[in-house]
């Protein structure tokens, strides 16, 4: 693939390699990543190529690799601090948006999070009404058609109904061609373990990673060891049997024998606040992503996961937003910034990769996530605040100013 342009920059950050200063990459006419290298070397090498000159650090795009656009109707509605049962019967209580209401604001929330250099996204969804708002913010990823127990017992079969749902979309609107569709389930608690069973091999049939919250809340730990804790008396009131969503087993342990690791990829565990050595030696078994959403568990329930002990295990992490109605914005600088602060007895570069190669890891998206020859991940120029360590400076720098270079894709 030949070289059409040159970007260079006073660092460029490939993500999977130092960073290099006074760097350069070339692309093709595609947006491909050619080569990447000193800019002496690129310029010399492909002499006569028009240059482009980024001001401040060149990245790949970044991953997003979970948020609910759908909820971006209600940015800051919903109060925290009192655990995640308290949380969800607040969000419940509020009026529901109109279909166009939801829409736009998710095509607005959408917009903003590639304004800040996100590419790419993992979008959870009870509905399909932020799907066109993220193809029109130039966004590309998966978008998880979550689904909960409350649906199965609505319509009989959840996951047909999703598909009909998902269809009538494409069919009028069209779908976003660059975004994938795998069903996902909500949680342990929301969702029983026959329907559990059918997400997880629906989605090993068609050869994609779902998405699950997990080990988010004591009381998701209370239902599952013990039948106790708040979850009880919902599920009563709703008609769930008593009992069967009390395995008796941690929550990973419990996935898996639900066949979450069965398929060819496994899920993104998200949250996981309160994952203990025997859910962390799982998914580090099973090389299952698991998807920080550090300031959305720092408002619901003030308090975060223990990460050194998922660095230390070698889990492979990603990091997202999780939605508006739980953080401020969607900027992932801003949850970098959260775990630089929370740990900072860890490198900073654990926190760019979760943003960038760890997300695109997690959602299957090959061609993004670091700057290497053959990927397209988009490229952005992001203002560094301070001198020395630039993956540091990215990293704490408050409101960083970013500016698209390459897009990711058309």
């Amino acid at each position: 693939m030949p070289a059409t342009r040159i970007i260079s920059a006073p660092w460029v950050v490939p993500i999977v390699s130092p960073p290099l200063p006074e760097g350069a990459v070339a692309l093709d006419g595609d947006g491909r990543v050619v080569a990447v290298g000193p800019r002496r070397e690129i310029v010399g090498g492909w002499p006569g190529l028009p240059e482009q000159r980024a001001e401040g650090a060149l990245l790949p795009g970044l991953v997003n690799a979970h948020t609910h656009l759908e909820l971006a109707h209600y940015a800051g509605a919903v109060p925290g601090g009192n655990g995640l049962v308290a949380w969800v019967e607040k969000l419940l209580a509020l009026s529901r948006p109109t279909e166009a209401q939801a829409r736009s604001a998710a095509e607005a929330a959408a917009r903003a999070a590639h304004a800040l250099g996100t590419a790419a996204i993992g979008d959870v969804g009870n509905t399909v009404n932020a799907v066109p708002g993220i193809g029109a913010a130039g966004l590309q990823g998966v978008f998880f058609h979550e689904l909960l127990g409350s649906r199965e017992a609505r319509t009989g079969d959840a996951l047909a109904d999703a598909a009909r749902e998902r269809d009538a979309l494409a069919a009028t609107t069209g779908w976003p061609h660059k975004l994938g569709y795998v069903p996902a389930p909500h949680a342990p608690y929301s969702v029983g373990p026959d329907l559990f069973r059918r997400i997880f091999a629906e989605a090993a049939r068609i050869g994609r990673a779902t998405t699950v919250h997990v080990a988010e809340g004591q009381g998701e730990l209370a239902l599952l060891l013990d039948g106790e804790g708040p979850w009880v008396e919902i599920l009563e009131r709703m008609g769930v049997p008593e009992g069967s969503r009390t395995p008796g087993l941690r929550p990973v342990p419990y996935l898996a024998s639900l066949g979450a690791f069965d398929g060819p990829q496994p899920p993104l565990l998200v949250h996981m606040v309160l994952a203990g050595e025997e859910d962390l030696a799982l998914a580090r078994r099973h090389q299952a992503p698991v998807v920080l959403c550090p300031r959305s568990n720092l408002h619901v329930a003030n308090r975060l996961p223990d990460v050194p002990a998922m660095v230390q295990q070698g889990l492979d992490l990603a990091l997202g937003t999780d939605s508006l109605a739980s953080a401020p914005d969607l900027s992932l600088w801003a949850e970098m910034r959260a775990l630089a602060g929370a740990f900072p007895q860890l490198p900073p570069l654990v926190w760019l990769r979760a943003a960038t190669a760890g997300g695109a890891r997690a959602l299957g998206l090959g061609a993004m996530g670091a700057i290497t020859p053959g990927k397209r991940p988009g490229l952005i120029d992001v203002s560094l605040g301070e001198p020395g360590d630039p993956v540091a400076a990215l990293v704490r720098e408050p409101r960083p100013k970013v500016r698209w270079m390459e897009r990711a894709w058309g």
